[in-house]
Parts: C-alpha cells; structure tokens; sequence
C-alpha cells in the first residue's frame, strides 16, 4: 500500500493547483483524475485576468485567444459591440489547459495518475460509498519519484482511498473531482447548493463565419432565468452555450438553437454538444472535515452572476495547500482552517455576486442600457471583468446603497421563487 502526505482527487485547475502547491512546498503528493488525458470538460474556457494572475504558472502556451471586445444582446434582438483598449479575457480549451496544469504539477514533484478513478475513501475507521471500478490507467510519475509521506512524525489516522489501481494512504484527501465527484459523498460531506445547468458545443470556424468572431465574445442577456447565452471564440471553433436555473433545464435545448440562428451559426453544426451542472455553494456551506477538503466545483466555488469558475478554482486550490501543510506540520488539528478561509476570503465575493444576480436578471434591460450608453459604467464592467475592481470593492464604492443592494435583491429572490413554485407542476409534467 503506497502512502503519500496528500491525495488529491481531480486534475482540473483547482486540484493541480493544490497540488503543485504541496509538491513545491516538500510533501509527497498523488493527483489522480478518473479521465486519461488530454481529456476535455464541458466549460466556456474564458479565463479572466483576474483568474490568470492567481497560480503562479505562466498559462500563455494554451492561450488561444485574447479578447478586447464584447457583442450584446438583448433577448436575441438587436446587437451592440464594446471595446476596450487592453485585453478583458483569455480564451483556451480545457483539454489543454487541464493537461497543461496537471504537467506542472507533476513537473513540480506530484505523481500524476490519470486514468484512475476513486471508489471509496475511508477516514476515522468509517468507509465511504463504493462505484464501479474503471479500466486500468497509466500514470505519469512527477521527477521526485515519491512514495512515502515526507512528514512522518504526524500520527493522526490516516485516510485510505481505494482507487481502480490500487489503496492509498494519505495524510490529507483534497477532493477536486467537480459537482458530481465523489469524495463529497464518499467523506459524508453534504455542502448545500443551489444549481444551475448548461449545455453547450462548438461551430467549427468556416469561411461564412465573419472574422470579428475571431475578436469578441457574445453575450445574450435577459433570455434565460438566471443565466445567459455566449459565444466564445477558440482557435478553430466558435463555443457557443446556455445556462440557467435547472428547473428551467427543459429550455436549454432550444435556446441554444435560437442563439446559434440568431448570430447566423447553422446548429446542427454543432459538435461536441454536452450538458454540464453549475453548483453554487451556500454560506457557511460544510466543504471540510477532519483531513478532507473540498475545492472549485466540488465545493460549489462558481461565480453566480458570470458563471465563471476557473478563478474561484485556483484560489481555493491555493488556500487548500496552505491549510494541508499547517495540517502536515502539526500546526493544526484539521482541516477546518481551510473552511474558515474560504469563508472569509472568497465566499463574501460570493455572495454580493449572488445578491447582484438577483437584481440584474430581475430586470435586465436597464442595465443593458446602461452597458451600451454609459462610458463609465462599461468602465466599471471592464475593471470588474480584469480584476481591478472586486464585488467588494462595488460594496464599498456604493457605501449606504448596499443596504438597499442586500434589500431588493431579497425581494427579486422572493419573487422568482414564487414564480418557480409555479411553474414546477409545469415543469414536471414536460
């Protein structure tokens, strides 16, 4: 039985960051993902400045765009271009840039096994759900080779994962394994979310395809309960998605046909079509116990007004390290450290970001307004969008507002409940 300081489950940008974090920092790690790479992942693959600044790893070598426009909608009508002087966003694909952080982390001393799938982890003598065991994987080996904890002096019980190859002993377990991953369920850990969905594909970039394609993103607002529709430009392909509330999942289909039609695209080009969930965590939401944490989508982290996730993985791949080597080091009895962190770091952006959805998709056509005649507000968009401004930020520039903020965003919540209540017998008999 191979034992290492930490197993971390899932390859994407939060589990490669903590783990190359911990490898660099001198603990023997093991970064395990269930798909062989390069695998892809159902995602927009906009990577904000903001998130592109967070890991410490230089990301352009799967930077396949950079992007200075957006286009506008509204409902599907009429379209408005913006710009701005420096980039907003980064585009790439999650099969490289997944492979590619995996890759550094192994190259900072991980052993990377891909491939390899995890069906039960037991910790403090209780044993977690079993899944059906995969193929065989093949591993990929970081430089250091290692095998054994690099803290042996730490005597807490260790977590023993079972995996498709084979049982692990770790001192602690990081489950990055996304909204379905099963070290959540597995570690008895229920983090409460609200969910969203979406569904999206790639229109291969034709001659017909006009080239400023090639230099904005799209996004139609106001279309969708909760969500909205995009158009993200790639190297070779256009990614164009829909997301929104799941009990509106039933919508999605059709909706993304209507945006393919209205920007000229022929949907049944799509290809690579697939659905994926968007967790949203809750305050105060459990997403550690004893030696376990959870990070990125495992633990809910996405941004509810944007959708976006990726920097919200990175951060809390960051603060998990940090919190397993005080844990490593016997400066801490658990992992509890890492919730707190998450909670005063990054959940507060959360849930201004959460209070602001509410508001805008209450009534969006204002605000869209505002985005194409007023100078400054599209100013603050960009900074917000390049990370120079926070939701926190917003809060504080607005001062006494943020009452009112915290107090109409309560009453669109209330109403778009209601409204939910509704439609559900609607719903369940579609």
């Amino acid at each position: 039985m191979a034992a290492y300081d930490a197993v971390v489950a899932g390859a994407g940008p939060s589990g490669s960051t903590a783990a190359r974090l911990l490898a660099e920092r001198g603990a023997s790690v093991l970064l395990l993902d269930r798909q062989r790479f390069p695998r892809d992942k159902p995602c927009g693959g906009g990577v904000t400045l903001r998130a592109a600044a967070v890991p410490d790893v230089d990301l352009s070598p799967v930077i396949e765009r950079t992007i200075y426009g957006a286009r506008f909608s509204l409902r599907l009508g009429e379209s408005f271009d913006r710009t701005y002087a420096k980039p907003l966003t980064y585009m790439t694909q999650r099969c490289r840039l997944d492979a590619y952080l995996a890759e550094q982390a192994a190259a900072a001393g991980a052993c990377f096994h891909d491939g390899e799938s995890v069906h039960s982890v037991q910790a403090n003598g209780r044993a977690g759900i079993q899944t059906p065991p995969p193929a065989r994987p093949e591993a990929i080996e970081g430089p250091s080779g290692k095998t054994t904890p690099s803290f042996p002096g730490t005597s807490r019980t260790p977590v023993t994962v079972r995996t498709s190859h084979g049982i692990y002993n770790a001192r602690v377990l990081i489950g990055a394994d996304g909204a379905n991953g099963v070290i959540a369920r597995a570690s008895g850990l229920s983090p409460h979310f609200e969910e969203a969905v979406a569904l999206e594909g790639n229109v291969p970039f034709t001659a017909d395809i006009p080239e400023d394609w090639r230099e904005y993103v799209g996004i139609d607002l106001g279309g969708l309960a909760g969500g909205y529709g995009w158009v993200f430009p790639k190297g070779e392909h256009l990614n164009a998605g829909v997301g929104a509330w799941k009990y509106a999942a039933f919508t999605l289909r059709p909706k993304l046909t209507d945006l393919c039609r209205r920007y000229g695209f022929d949907a049944s080009r799509l290809e690579n079509l697939r659905g994926h969930h968007l967790p949203l965590r809750t305050a105060r939401s459990p997403i550690a116990r004893g030696p376990i944490a959870l990070v990125g989508d495992a633990a809910g982290l996405i941004d509810p007004l944007s959708g976006e996730g990726i920097h919200m993985a990175f951060a809390s791949g960051r603060l998990a390290a940090d919190n397993a080597m005080r844990y490593l080091a016997g400066d801490s009895e658990n992992m509890a450290g890492y919730q707190r962190a998450v909670d005063a770091k990054l959940q507060p952006e959360l849930d201004i970001s959460r209070r602001l959805q509410e508001l805008f998709h209450f009534a969006p056509p204002p605000y869209l307004a505002l985005m194409r005649h007023s100078e400054k507000f599209w100013l603050f968009f960009c900074h917000l969008i390049r990370g120079e401004l926070t939701y926190l930020d917003f809060v504080r520039m607005i001062g006494p507002l943020r009452l009112a903020l915290a107090f109409f965003a309560a009453v669109a919540q209330r109403k778009r409940e209601a409204r939910v209540t509704a439609l559900l017998p609607l719903v369940r008999g579609a």
